[in-house]
């Protein structure tokens, strides 16, 4: 009895402590009122920036109402060039005044991602991330691999920007320095005040190949590979080899970085024209067998001498099925480096089941240059000697050497 009469007395205690008022210090100075720093909208915002030829061509153009028609619950991100960046991209306040208003409409949708990129997400990622501006372009494709599906979908091409942080804590725009980052929050999503111009993707690697005198060695070997198949293959069977550098099946364009070797990078492996490298194909050229009416020695000699500029993705492992299936490796030159790529998987299983084919090549630094090997090699690193060149396919990088493997003998 003496028991159940102290639990309960202990019990109402518990109850009597737990009513009592916690002794609590008065408040010391002023209350400090809660301000709410993201009520205004873009237009708001961008008017009160120092952003003047930026807001200027948004008043002229339509992406107010494009942005409203796309919903209410959508954030967005936009980069607000500030006025050098504007008139260094052609973009003055006169002809802003006389632009057509499709013209400004793609300007601004270039400039604007229908997501939103937090800061302190964006300075804590590593590397470049991927996002699509809600720039589309109707006359090409790329094909997409939607949630829940593993069939390539072909859909409208989207010109992507890929934001990073550089070692100094500015903002990276597709490789570039791009200023401070000092966003400014509004009420459907965030601007980030940028100043340098952004650079939209015009041309494939094929255009930039074909029209920069400083790879004609690359451009004639690649037409006379062209060529030559087309003449032993008596035009049966297509050579598919390089389709990717340029627009695939007339309209579908493919998602790749390329190193591409300049003139000088051939003369260092000793050949000084597009003879020389076709003198080096004659040792083992492709061929029709016509009893069994296919080709035979698929492959150029001068084959091996690109394959690492693609990632070497030539060598990955094939089973009687196929091989597996490519990742896209669209890396600018803050994330060549091995911390970031060096266990990158650049061919998947896929659904042929062959090993993972892993990041082939090795990079390092020779000053303020960037270099890249095959990893194992003696050939010589190759130097990026200009580097985030921007095509439809994705960065561009110009090296001083062939990058090889230890398996090319010449």
């Amino acid at each position: 009895m003496r028991r159940i009469i102290f639990f309960i007395l202990a019990f109402v205690g518990l109850i009597m402590a737990c009513r009592k008022t916690e002794f609590q210090r008065p408040p010391v100075g002023e209350k400090v009122p809660y301000v709410e720093t993201a009520t205004s909208d873009f237009n708001t915002l961008l008017e009160r920036s120092t952003q003047k030829l930026f807001y200027a061509a948004w008043k002229r153009s339509h992406i107010d109402s494009l942005l409203k028609s796309l919903g209410s619950g959508v954030r967005f991100t936009i980069l607000a060039p500030d006025d050098a960046a504007m008139t260094a991209a052609g973009f003055t306040a006169d002809k802003i005044a006389t632009a057509k208003v499709a013209d400004l409409d793609s300007l601004l949708l270039f400039h604007v991602m229908s997501e939103y990129v937090d800061s302190a997400t964006l300075i804590g990622q590593q590397g470049n991330v991927r996002h699509k501006s809600l720039l589309r372009d109707r006359t090409i494709k790329e094909t997409v691999t939607r949630l829940g599906s593993q069939v390539p979908f072909p859909e409208a091409y989207a010109y992507k920007l890929y934001l990073g942080v550089a070692t100094d804590g500015s903002l990276l725009i597709n490789g570039k320095k791009s200023g401070k980052i000092t966003p400014v929050y509004a009420r459907n999503g965030v601007i980030y005040p940028i100043n340098k111009p952004l650079v939209r993707p015009n041309k494939t690697v094929i255009d930039v190949i074909n029209t920069d005198p400083r790879f004609s060695i690359l451009s004639g070997l690649l037409k006379a590979m062209d060529s030559k198949w087309e003449e032993v293959s008596y035009g049966w069977f297509e050579r598919n080899q390089y389709a990717g550098l340029g627009i695939e099946g007339g309209d579908i364009v493919s998602n790749d970085a390329f190193f591409a070797p300049t003139n000088e990078a051939f003369k260092k492996a000793g050949f000084n024209s597009v003879e020389d490298l076709m003198t080096l194909n004659e040792r083992s050229m492709p061929y029709l067998d016509e009893d069994l009416g296919e080709m035979r020695n698929g492959l150029f000699v001068t084959d091996s001498l690109l394959a690492y500029s693609r990632w070497g993705r030539m060598y990955s492992p094939r089973s009687s099925n196929g091989g597996g299936s490519g990742v896209p490796a669209m890396f600018w030159s803050n994330d060549l480096n091995n911390a970031m790529l060096s266990t990158f998987a650049l061919v998947t299983s896929g659904s042929n089941a062959v090993p993972i084919y892993f990041m082939t090549l090795d990079f390092g630094t020779n000053g303020e240059q960037i270099t890249v090997k095959v990893k194992g090699s003696s050939h010589a690193a190759a130097n990026i000697v200009e580097a985030d060149i921007p095509t439809l396919q994705g960065p561009f990088h110009a090296v001083d050497n062939l990058i090889l493997s230890d398996k090319v003998k010449f």
